[in-house]
């Protein structure tokens, strides 16, 4: 099968959106289909696309007009995107609104992959518009969450999938060297680390993990993500006492295994009212491709407990997940993994059981199939 791929994420950066895009084409294209990625990149930056977010280049890469940020970012790329679908092809998957809206008057079996509701009049709009087209094959939502915010504003739903992001088993089956990466980040091999791998934006509970390090001194907090100024504004609030934790600053994703080999424990602290970029309230329908990393490492995750969280991960099986609002319940969790080898041990090898079931070549699979 043909597959046109029409993704418009912010390239090179810290979001998630575009290890997604590049995870899902790479995925397709394992699955055994021709897939050609339409991306707002031009043609000398292609190689480091395969390099950067370690997929295999076996899909192609179609260069197209872009802006890197910004609302307009969107826009304009769906738009140029239409001006690339010269050949014929069997389907077109995209998460771009404006590509998928001006295209369902006139396009044929498009796969709408939704991460948000709408979050704007024009986006309920274009919402209104994919339930009534017969152009439009299918929707695939990212979570329940998703589907269910969607729901409340179209009238029916009667073409959609229901798929969690994924994961690439395969990164995290290698052997590292964990003393030489503890050395190299200044952490005493000795220690326990606890990590947390994300954004550090609003809501996402950095400052409960500095509170936990003020607390829990024999244990280190490592903390990878975030941009410079996020960085400085967290480092802030931290004393010259605080010893026990690092902001290590953005990692390539490819290199984001090797932080997991170093931790014992991760940890997802988020707010009750967390957000994705744009200050958007995802505590009810987010799918963190996080989470699916953290289960993949085989190590003991502790969460909040949130419904885009405990869809997912299921308490005293895969996870602990605790009161978002109490530092004393992420702490007694974190005690516990620790002091109770058994249940480290049985959370582990859960965690890496269900993350066997969430490949992205699955996801990949069942957005077409199901």
């Amino acid at each position: 099968m043909k597959i046109i791929y029409v993704g418009s994420p912010e390239l090179f950066g810290t979001g998630a959106s575009s290890i997604h895009v590049a995870k899902m084409s790479e995925a397709f294209a394992m699955n055994g289909h021709e897939v050609h990625l339409i991306i707002p990149i031009n043609n000398k930056s292609i190689d480091d696309f395969y390099y950067y977010y370690d997929v295999e280049p076996i899909f192609n890469i179609v260069p197209t007009l872009g802006v890197k940020r910004g609302w307009l970012r969107h826009f304009i790329h769906g738009v140029a995107s239409l001006f690339k679908l010269k050949d014929e092809y069997d389907l077109i998957v995209t998460r771009n609104i404006t590509f998928a809206y001006i295209g369902s008057f006139f396009l044929r079996n498009i796969i709408i992959d939704i991460h948000h509701p709408p979050v704007n009049f024009i986006s309920k709009l274009a919402y209104k518009r994919f339930e009534k087209s017969s152009n439009i094959k299918k929707i695939s939502f990212n979570s329940e969450g998703t589907y269910e915010e969607t729901k409340k504003i179209l009238k029916k739903l009667d073409k959609y999938v229901i798929c969690h992001n994924g994961v690439d088993i395969k990164s995290f089956k290698v052997d590292y060297d964990v003393d030489l990466i503890k050395k190299d980040l200044n952490i005493d091999i000795n220690k326990k680390v606890v990590t947390y791998v994300g954004n550090i934006y609003k809501g996402r509970g950095i400052d409960k993990i500095i509170k936990l390090s003020q607390e829990m001194k024999d244990i280190f907090f490592l903390i990878v993500g975030g941009d410079e100024q996020e960085i400085l504004s967290h480092k802030a609030d931290i004393t010259n006492k605080n010893k026990n934790i690092l902001f290590a600053g953005h990692f390539l994703h490819k290199f984001i295994p090797k932080i997991y080999s170093i931790s014992d424990i991760l940890i997802i602290p988020y707010d009750d009212n967390f957000t994705i970029k744009g200050d958007i309230d995802a505590s009810r329908f987010s799918s963190p491709i996080k989470i699916f990393e953290y289960l993949a490492s085989g190590k003991p995750i502790v969460a909040s407990d949130l419904k885009s969280i405990n869809r997912i991960l299921t308490n005293e099986i895969d996870s602990i997940l605790v009161d978002p609002n109490s530092i004393t319940s992420y702490k007694n969790a974190i005690l516990r993994l620790i002091n109770n080898e058994d249940i480290y041990q049985s959370i582990s090898s859960n965690a890496l059981n269900k993350a066997n079931t969430q490949s992205w070549q699955k996801r990949a699979s069942n957005i077409i199939n199901k």
